[in-house]
């Protein structure tokens, strides 16, 4: 983890039909730390003093180049501290602490198929995740789902790491691929499975507790990477706090989504 200061390469806003806006911030980082899937990123404006707390975003792409990291991620505008990033310029700085959270754990996909589910923004924290499974030459496939196609954040980027025919959609106004929830052809999938399958989500809390529904009703191992609101990212605030299954009168216990996570069992958690 670090705390550095990191420059601007671009900011791409866009809004949906369904009036959603999100920005696509690429940022050069002056020292090339080691990224892993999921892990995150607290960011803030680095004029001015607000908003004073940073705003925590998956990693989307971690590249090196050379002595620097070029990084993107895909945030959605929804408040004051994401409003302040969608107006960054090209080569105007951020403060940005990470990388940071666990990552997710590949041990169980030998033999397996990998069932990506994804919820509108929550898209990113799954990127580099496909493209570790794909160069592991793993049978991955991706569902995401949205409002509308326009909520479908990074679509393009996932179409051309794993093809077009990897690659479901769900809108709930039926302009791109299935009209419904996401989990709806996730369980059509599942229905059709030929070997053992892992389930990796990330997305809004009703779409994780479905998936982790699923999961369990389909004996599946699922690994869900968590949205939570943040303070620090670190541990301090214990702002993040979501209850674990423990074996205590009871019966659970708090962790944090940053430091214990993002990225849980879906069994582990007391939902």
């Amino acid at each position: 983890m670090i705390d550095t200061i990191a420059r601007v390469e671009e900011n791409e806003l866009t809004e949906s039909a369904s009036r959603r806006r999100y920005g696509r911030l690429r940022l050069r980082i002056k020292v090339p730390i080691a990224v892993q899937p999921g892990q995150f990123a607290m960011i803030r404006p680095h004029a001015g003093e607000e908003p004073l707390l940073r705003r925590a975003m998956a990693f989307h792409r971690a590249d090196r180049q050379g002595d620097h990291l070029l990084a993107e991620f895909i945030y959605q505008i929804v408040g004051r501290g994401t409003e302040a990033l969608a107006r960054l310029r090209i080569n105007d700085e951020v403060d940005l602490l990470g990388p940071l959270g666990n990552t997710f754990d590949l041990g169980e996909t030998a033999g397996t198929e990998a069932l990506l589910v994804a919820g509108g923004a929550g898209s990113p924290a799954l990127h580099m995740l496909a493209g570790q499974l794909n160069a592991r030459a793993i049978p991955t496939r991706f569902f995401i789902g949205g409002a509308s196609s326009g909520d479908l954040c990074a679509l393009a980027d996932f179409i051309e790491l794993l093809g077009a025919e990897r690659v479901t959609t769900a809108t709930i106004d039926g302009s791109r691929g299935v009209t419904g929830f996401v989990t709806a052809p996730l369980e059509a999938a599942i229905a059709r499975l030929e070997r053992p399958a892992v389930i990796y989500a990330c997305g809004p809390d009703p779409m994780l507790h479905r998936v982790a529904r699923i999961a369990a009703e389909s004996n599946l191992p699922a690994q869900l990477s968590l949205e939570a609101p943040m303070a620090c990212g670190f541990g301090i605030c214990v702002g993040c706090a979501v209850p674990v299954r423990h074996d205590c009168p009871e019966g659970f216990i708090y962790q944090k989504v940053c430091t214990d996570g993002p990225v849980f069992r879906s069994e582990t958690l007391a939902w």
